[in-house]
């Protein structure tokens, strides 16, 4: 098994000096943290060298040194990095996903881009993969490329992680391509993102744009089932806090101690961005000057800001805006012995970043937005045992781990004002108590533990992919049970209707039956050695209008009625529903548009198909906790179905209606079908040797499934001809 992580980038990035290629690690969180994974595995690299190679003949010279550390490169042109990289992916998803909304530029020839790169991508990878392997996609430049492995190769294990943030639906939704791109991270077993918010948008998103259904953490889509999980990105902690014990970084350390002089350190380390919300940062750092003169010459903040996307229009009048904000304090507040703001518009190599670190009495991490943020946690693990205070935005994915930094709104400066004079007036006590609660945690939250856990989690999925597909009926499977079929004498078909026999309709009672099912119903039913029974939650009047007229039987609202012998029998008095349930279930169809509330003799159920998936989700729950103690004092069951919650008396199931089956005579081949919760009572009551079939998802309690409804006549076809 070897695991192939694939990202835009690889870890190394070639440069080319008098004709002569020569590489250099690659910039980047990412890069840089996935660089140091420690896992029991064979591991590969799929990305962009990061150099334009239009020559054919220069390309095999590439791959051959980079196939030796088993990297493997995707060759991109100038213009598809300019369409697919600056363009979709940093000019469209990068402020879509940070809130940015009127930073978003769409062209049509970026989308077209982004497809053709994500295609590269994926003809790249296809030749190197075995079914065994494991494939891990990295972040937005590449949310295409799970389908992609996939529609390839059905058995390779596919995980993707987001690295930052995932928006809300009010937002993604305004992507023409939301359907493409939440299909292509369908393509993988296991989707991750750093914090429980990002998942829980994302999984909205896909409920709402795709019409899917989750359950908990996964979802069936096509023949398996996706999960989606939270995994936050640590660092190499023993990396970061062991690096100032190296006497050469300590010798930095002093030196840059002697520069900055007596004052107090704040640092800030950004990437040139304006999710990182610099300006906000300075402008705080100006209102703590201007409310606290008793601090000046006696603080100063050290700002670090790599160079970034410099030909871009926002990022260069960002940097403009910066410059003049710097020049502003420094001009208004430096003096000959003090420079408020010190200014680096350059990378620091590790050993230079590390001796900051040290000697900083606090770190400002505010950024607008952020996936998670591995500078907060660098600076925690690089203290050691020196104080220090670190002061965090809540928008920042870390802020959910480090809750003992001082959090700050991002937005508001004058609260950044105030958390710089709390910060500075912490006792020494209490700076250490929080670094080293906070060291406890990351440290043990490190980078292999999050890789690991991720590729650990992945393998578990495909086991249980793996027996979900020995499940599905397929061509071998629907040919046993025929033979079983053949060989029999006394035979029992339990069907469900709706969902399973027929697909669901925006309205229950367009739900007819059609004339193919009338037809393949009628063919079970013409073998005088089938007993077939149609077991609903349908009220016995639409049975009796759209099946009465077949020589079958027909179990309506759960066996509370039934018709054998052409004949309908009342299996229990009629219930008169308490008025309070009534009401409580009124008032929900009148505040839930699009509810309805359906009145049977034995049951009352309330469909919420055509609501909305999140306002549904929030409304069924709502109800059943209204519903739970009236239905309690009156020995109520209440059910929750396929978009259905139901009321009704707990003597009567599919399963008793099952069970008064099977005590009438013996059989000798038996075969049950449905696709509802309801119907796993079904499964329950019938032998362990019978075909129980669910459809449309896998069950625990149900020996095989179907994949759709639309496969249901077609299988029952081929058993009976």
């Amino acid at each position: 098994m070897k695991l192939f992580i694939i990202s835009n980038r690889l870890p190394v990035k070639a440069t080319r000096t008098n004709g002569d290629f020569s590489f250099i690690p690659s910039e980047g969180g990412l890069a840089t943290g996935l660089a140091s994974l420690d896992l029991e595995t064979e591991i590969h690299w799929v990305g962009w060298p990061g150099l334009y190679i239009e020559d054919e003949n220069e390309k095999p010279q590439v791959v051959e040194y980079l196939s030796q550390h088993n990297y493997h490169p995707v060759f991109l042109s100038e213009d598809q990095v300019e369409e697919y990289y600056e363009g979709y992916s940093n000019s469209t998803i990068w402020p879509l996903c940070h809130y940015f909304f009127s930073f978003i530029k769409y062209e049509n020839s970026y989308w077209k881009s982004y497809q053709e790169v994500n295609q590269l991508f994926a003809e790249t990878t296809f030749p190197l993969l075995e079914d065994d392997d494991i494939v891990w996609v990295q972040d937005y430049h590449l949310m295409l490329l799970p389908q992609l492995i996939r529609t390839q190769n059905k058995f390779v294990n596919i995980g993707y992680f987001h690295h930052i943030p995932f928006p809300s639906y009010e937002l993604f939704r305004v992507l023409p391509e939301r359907a493409e791109l939440l299909n292509g991270l369908l393509g993988a077993d296991l989707i991750g993102f750093h914090t429980h918010d990002y998942m829980r948008h994302f999984v909205s998103a896909t409920e709402r744009v795709l019409d899917t259904h989750f359950h908990l953490d996964q979802v069936k889509h096509e023949n398996r089932m996706v999960y989606v999980e939270t995994f936050p990105m640590g660092i190499n902690y023993e990396l970061y806090s062991n690096a100032i014990l190296n006497p050469n970084i300590q010798q930095k350390a002093k030196e840059l101690k002697e520069t900055f002089g007596n004052s107090k350190l704040i640092i800030s380390v950004d990437r040139l961005d304006y999710s990182k919300g610099i300006l906000h940062r300075l402008e705080g750092f100006y209102r703590f000057l201007e409310s606290n003169p008793e601090y000046r010459e006696n603080v100063s903040l050290a700002m670090i800001i790599v160079p970034s996307r410099a030909n871009v229009e926002e990022y260069s009048s960002l940097k403009i805006s910066i410059d003049e904000m710097i020049g502003r304090i420094n001009g208004q507040y430096s003096t000959i012995n003090w420079t408020p703001v010190y200014y680096f518009y350059h990378s620091f190599d590790f050993e230079e970043l590390i001796a900051m670190y040290s000697i900083a009495d606090i770190a400002l991490v505010t950024p607008l937005r952020d996936g998670m943020n591995l500078v907060a946690k660098e600076y925690i693990a690089v203290k050691r045992d020196s104080p220090g205070v670190l002061i965090l935005s809540e928008m920042a994915g870390a802020s959910i781990e480090l809750s003992e930094s001082i959090i700050v709104n991002p937005n508001d400066t004058e609260e950044i004002s105030r958390a710089i004079l709390a910060a500075l007036n912490m006792p020494v006590q209490e700076q250490l108590d929080s670094l080293k609660t906070m060291q406890k945690k990351i440290s043990k939250q490190n980078v292999n533990r999050w890789a690991a856990g991720f590729v650990k989690e992945l393998s578990e999925i495909k086991i249980r992919n793996i027996k979900l597909h020995k499940k599905r009926i397929g061509e071998s499977k629907t040919d046993w049970i025929k033979q079983a079929y053949a060989s029999s004498e006394k035979r029992l078909f339990i069907l469900d209707y709706d969902g399973t026999l027929v697909g669901f309709k925006r309205k229950p009672e367009d739900a007819v039956p059609t004339d193919e099912l009338i037809a393949t119903l009628q063919l079970l039913c013409d073998d005088p050695s089938n007993h077939v029974v149609i077991n609903s939650g349908r009220d016995r009047d639409t049975l009796e209008k759209w099946l009465g007229h077949l020589p079958l039987s027909l179990a309506a609202e759960h066996g509370a009625f039934y018709k054998e012998g052409g004949k309908w029998v009342e299996n229990i008095i009629d219930m008169t529903f308490d008025e309070e349930i009534i009401n409580i279930l009124q008032l929900f169809v009148d505040k839930t548009l699009h509810s309805k509330l359906e009145v049977k003799n034995t049951a009352l159920v309330w469909h919420y198909r055509n609501v909305d998936s999140w306002f549904a989700s929030l409304r069924e729950q709502q109800l059943v906790n209204a519903l739970i103690e009236p239905c309690a004092r009156l020995n109520l069951q209440i059910l929750r179905g396929n978009k259905v919650v139901e009321i009704k008396s707990p003597q009567n199931t599919k399963g008793s209606e099952t069970q008064r089956l099977l005590a009438q005579r013996d059989y000798d081949f038996i075969l049950a079908m449905g696709d509802d919760i309801t119907d796993e009572d079904i499964f329950r009551a019938l032998p362990a040797n019978a075909f129980t079939i669910k459809v449309g998802s896998v069950s625990e309690i149900a020996r095989f499934f179907l994949n759709s409804q639309t496969e249901t006549i077609p299988f029952l076809r081929r058993i009976a001809d």
